[in-house]
């Protein structure tokens, strides 16, 4: 799980159980990695959609406030089945 603001980048496994504070231009915001997923449970931006947004859990999924520029999301091969894309 790859959380990213204006000053960088950290990689968290997804199966971490953690509350990181990521700092943006509003504040701080809370992100809550747990159980295999991720969510931001806390924002200083003014309509919390990022919070609302729920969690991310598959490849390829994200969740970001854009007021604080800071964004998460799950990277290539970081879920558990490491499947990213099927083709039926």
């Amino acid at each position: 799980m790859h959380l990213k603001n204006p000053g960088g980048e950290w990689v968290y496994p997804v199966n971490a159980n953690e509350t990181v504070h990521v700092a943006g231009p509003l504040g701080t915001t809370v992100v809550e990695i747990s159980d295999g997923a991720a969510r931001i449970i806390s924002s200083p931006c003014a309509n919390k959609t990022c919070i609302a947004s729920g969690a991310v859990r598959s490849t390829g999924q994200w969740a970001a406030c854009l007021p604080n520029s800071v964004m998460l999301y799950i990277g290539a091969g970081e879920t558990d089945n490491g499947i990213d894309a099927a083709v039926w």
